[in-house]
């Protein structure tokens, strides 16, 4: 066997394992797992056993027709599971009624055919049936990439008037990668029909590259530890939020050097683990980090008025509740991302 063709086992087979590997963890290791998380086990198992016949398929001509024929039929399961995966994780309460199985029944009915079917009966009947029997089974997958996909950006048109949370919107960016990823995995394998153009190794070489991009992006969002708990309804926690934000702008009082999670306390009754997780979720920044760009939005109102010419930048500073002048300008950058005195010139 050659050199090139070793390193495309090595790097397909290191692809197939990691996601076997991510399967087990979400399916029996990982604590506390949620329906999302059996629906991505069971999906990355059967995509690892698409994957796998791809592969001993590649180097193996003489695999048996019945294998060949169970890992084509696994795409019809893989449908309706990326589909459960979507809903359940942006839908708390998601359950699986009983007339939802009816999707798996192309899966069920090419698996009980399948020890009836062998090679010979297409060279016998003709090939176009084989054709068909493809075009069917990547069509349907298509039908539900496509439908998941509408669904997705539903309930993301949904959410466009409320003011989303940090998890929930890490969870919509994720949800769409995935799909990105499985679109990609789908086109490799359609093209993989056209064996004399394409090599038949592209399948597994794109799934491998997409299984290790969607574990880096899994862990660099923290994807794995957020679940749809995270859509509930937030009604409470929005509340807390505008009462915190009343209280911050009322009379001015961010100026103020007596600001401070403790006096927030004070004025709203509620704890500072409250507060601190409310401005995280809706504001996507500290408490600090807050109160400056309230700041700096102060700021920039007096530095637009033709009359505040008259005051210095570090007077302005100090005015509207900075302990120093580098701070400020530190501050006013961030968020105007200019400087104090290239603001008041420009404006």
């Amino acid at each position: 066997m050659q050199s090139a063709a070793i390193l495309l086992i090595i790097i397909c087979g290191a692809g197939l394992i990691h996601g076997l590997i991510l399967s087990i963890y979400f399916r029996f290791l990982k604590t506390k797992r949620s329906k999302s998380e059996v629906f991505l086990a069971i999906l990355l198992l059967l995509m690892a056993v698409r994957v796998g016949k791809s592969i001993v398929l590649q180097f193996n001509n003489n695999l048996e027709f019945l294998f060949i024929f169970l890992g084509l039929s696994t795409l019809l399961f893989i449908g309706p599971l990326l589909n459960w995966y979507v809903k359940s994780f942006i839908n708390p309460n998601f359950k699986l009624p009983i007339h939802q199985y009816l999707h798996i029944l192309p899966f069920l009915l090419v698996l009980l055919l399948s020890p009836f079917i062998s090679e010979q009966w297409f060279i016998e009947n003709g090939k176009h049936w084989a054709y068909i029997l493809l075009f069917g089974i990547y069509l349907h997958l298509a039908i539900y990439i496509f439908s998941t996909a509408v669904h997705l950006y539903i309930f993301h048109r949904s959410l466009l008037d409320t003011k989303k949370t940090k998890p929930q919107e890490i969870i919509l960016k994720w949800l769409q990668y995935v799909l990105i990823g499985i679109s990609f995995i789908w086109v490799s394998y359609v093209l993989n029909i056209f064996e004399d153009q394409i090599p038949y190794i592209l399948g597994p070489l794109i799934y491998t590259l997409v299984i290790y991009t969607l574990t880096f992006v899994a862990y660099k969002l923290k994807a794995y530890k957020l679940s749809s708990q995270s859509f509930e309804d937030n009604t409470a926690t929005a509340l807390v939020y505008q009462e915190i934000i009343a209280a911050v702008t009322k009379d001015d009082m961010y100026m103020s050097s007596e600001i401070s999670l403790d006096r927030l306390v004070a004025l709203t009754g509620y704890n500072k683990h409250m507060i601190s997780a409310s401005i995280n979720s809706y504001a996507k920044m500290n408490f600090n980090t807050l109160i400056n760009y309230y700041r700096v939005q102060k700021a920039k109102e007096i530095l637009r008025n033709t009359t505040s010419s008259k005051y210095t930048i570090s007077s302005i500073a100090y005015d509207t509740g900075f302990n120093s002048l580098s701070s400020f300008n530190a501050a006013f950058k961030k968020f105007a991302k200019t400087t104090p005195s290239q603001y008041r010139n420009t404006n």
